[in-house]
């Protein structure tokens, strides 16, 4: 009997327990529906703010204005841009041609010097490329009277700036390339062309440490040089003269029976005796002022030679 009795207290005990927190649970949810209708009145006169509000943005009233007739301007703006199109189009078309001018400017260039060369003259950079390349034409089109009395008309003419730009790059050679150009003013040809050549070879020796008339492997000894020194294809192009065999420098098993150009070799080794003359002259001064402005000590040949 006391064992139900215990049993049933416990069960009771629990009952109470239970009921107890179920009690608890009610109040802290009366408590919340309390604070919301508190923060429900707090909150009204805000609500009836943004409804007043909102009547004023209702009530306003955009004024139409009427739109302006545009199409004029539209025209223009297309016209305009039609035009820049225009524009666009031609820059590229300029730009396109520049740079097919500038991938053919070393072959052109080469070519032209070569030409000059073969007929025993040396280009001068201070002249003008549109200038070489009519030199290239007439000498290569068969009017080469023509193109040589430009030539001596030219280098007559530039004489005395020649023979100062040299000193001034060259100054221990200061004797020798003066008389040199003073025998050339009183007509001693003879006297001047072989101290021409052999200041050439000179300059060649210091700025090259190879020799022009000396040959390597069957071409002039300043081609080493022109083979190292060429590190873009413009530079190279200036120094092909100088790389290839040309008259001036031909060796005895190089020229033909009828050869008549100026040459070294037959100059300095006693074999012409009527190489004395103005042109030959000029064209010695022409090679050694080539010479001493493509191997000038600073880079300055190209340049220069790309003047208008």
């Amino acid at each position: 009997m006391i064992d139900v009795l215990n049993a049933h207290l416990k069960q009771w005990q629990e009952v109470s327990g239970y009921l107890l927190k179920q009690q608890e649970a009610l109040r802290s949810i009366q408590k919340m529906i309390n604070a919301k209708n508190s923060m429900g009145k707090s909150l009204e006169p805000i609500l009836a703010a943004q409804a007043n509000m909102q009547k004023m943005i209702e009530s306003i009233q955009i004024p139409r204005y009427q739109i302006p007739d545009i199409s004029y301007l539209t025209k223009q703006i297309t016209s305009i841009i039609d035009f820049q199109g225009s524009i666009q189009e031609t820059i590229s078309s300029v730009f396109g041609e520049l740079q097919r001018s500038f991938r053919e400017l070393p072959p052109r260039t080469q070519e032209a010097l070569l030409i000059l060369g073969a007929h025993g003259w040396y280009f001068d950079l201070d002249l003008p490329l549109p200038k070489l390349w009519n030199l290239k034409k007439a000498l290569s089109e068969g009017d080469a009277q023509e193109a040589e009395q430009a030539l001596i008309e030219y280098f007559e003419g530039r004489i005395n700036k020649i023979e100062e730009s040299i000193l001034k790059r060259y100054p221990k050679r200061d004797k020798l390339i003066r008389a040199a150009f003073n025998a050339h003013r009183k007509q001693q040809y003879e006297l001047a062309i072989p101290v021409m050549f052999a200041q050439t070879d000179g300059i060649c020796k210091d700025i090259a440490n190879q020799y022009l008339f000396i040959k390597k492997n069957r071409k002039p000894g300043t081609a080493i040089y022109a083979e190292q020194i060429a590190v873009n294809s413009f530079k190279g192009a200036l120094l092909s003269p100088l790389a290839q065999t040309l008259p001036i420098g031909m060796s005895q098993h190089e020229r033909s029976g009828d050869f008549n150009e100026l040459n070294r070799h037959m100059v300095m080794h006693g074999e012409s005796l009527d190489y004395g003359t103005k042109t030959n002259s000029l064209k010695a001064i022409s090679l050694i002022n080539f010479v001493a402005h493509v191997l000038a000590p600073e880079d300055e040949a190209s340049d220069t030679a790309l003047s208008p």
